[in-house]
């Protein structure tokens, strides 16, 4: 591979990304709305967020679930901007302080949910400080303005979607795959430590490895449950994998610490079962 070869997915998700902006602006300059760019913005960030967030070509159920929270943060934004101007339209100052302090209230909301759900408050805390900022000069415009941002909003996210669905979507479902097949060594691998009994340290960073790996597993289900309907029942099943998985890491880390008051628990039949395996042996003292 040269210097300058780029790879496969890469080209793709270059043509996706620059469709989904012209389509985005042709679709404004059609309906002629008042701020087309609005609707490229909204389509450029939900593809290429992800995508820089992930390092490479996002997955359909990122940009689908990052498209949901956008909408859903546009909305909340312009119903706390409606609100503050119907309140308080004769202090503008007032009005702006309100609206400050409502973006402070959505950052510190960001910082107490899930990371993926923290874009959203985010984007509803600026989205009200913008349409506030706008209108300050003539109020009766907000409604107006409120509406025709939404409106392009959801427009570009459309966009987005379309431009995914045209240009071959990534499905996070063989990721979701090989991950399971690895946290199932890897769960034998801790429980094989655990049984050992040995460095502390050691046994500590398998945990908090395989703890941080089941947690990405729960945001792959996530991604996974976005892309289609078709995958619910395989939802249902991660979702009990998960739970199953923290299960058992739990019961490997008991098993470490009840060796330390009665290492007679664990007898040498159960310890030769999970340290010398039919098929693969390990050295295990």
């Amino acid at each position: 591979m040269g210097i300058f070869s780029i790879a496969n997915q890469h080209l793709r998700f270059a043509i996706k990304l620059a469709f989904a902006i012209v389509l985005a602006l042709f679709v404004g300059f059609h309906f002629q709305l008042e701020t087309p760019r609005w609707a490229v913005l909204t389509a450029a960030i939900v593809a290429a967020g992800p995508a820089f967030a992930a390092g490479g070509e996002p997955y359909s159920g990122a940009i689908r679930y990052r498209g949901m929270l956008r909408i859903v943060g546009t909305f909340i934004g312009c119903i706390a901007a409606l609100t503050i101007v119907i309140l308080m339209i004769r202090t503008p100052l007032l009005m702006l302080m309100v609206c400050c302090i409502w973006a402070g209230f959505c950052t510190w909301i960001s910082s107490l949910v899930r990371v993926e759900n923290s874009y959203a408050w985010g984007l509803s805390g600026y989205t009200a400080l913008i349409i506030i900022i706008t209108i300050e000069a003539n109020p009766l415009l907000t409604p107006q303005f409120a509406v025709e941002r939404c409106s392009e909003i959801v427009m570009g996210i459309v966009c987005a979607i379309v431009a995914d669905l045209l240009f071959s979507p990534r499905s996070i479902k063989q990721e979701v795959d090989r991950e399971l097949d690895a946290l199932i060594v890897a769960q034998y691998q801790l429980m094989q430590l655990c049984i050992k009994h040995g460095d502390s340290e050691e046994v500590d960073n398998a945990w908090s490895a395989l703890v941080r790996r089941t947690t990405a597993l729960e945001g792959m289900r996530s991604n996974l449950n976005m892309e289609s309907s078709r995958w619910s029942r395989a939802n249902r099943r991660l979702k009990a994998i998960n739970t199953v998985s923290l299960t058992l890491i739990t019961q490997a880390c008991e098993t470490y610490l009840i060796q330390n008051t009665r290492p007679e628990a664990i007898t040498e039949t159960f310890r030769e079962t999970v340290c010398y395996p039919r098929r693969h042996r390990s050295g295990c003292a």
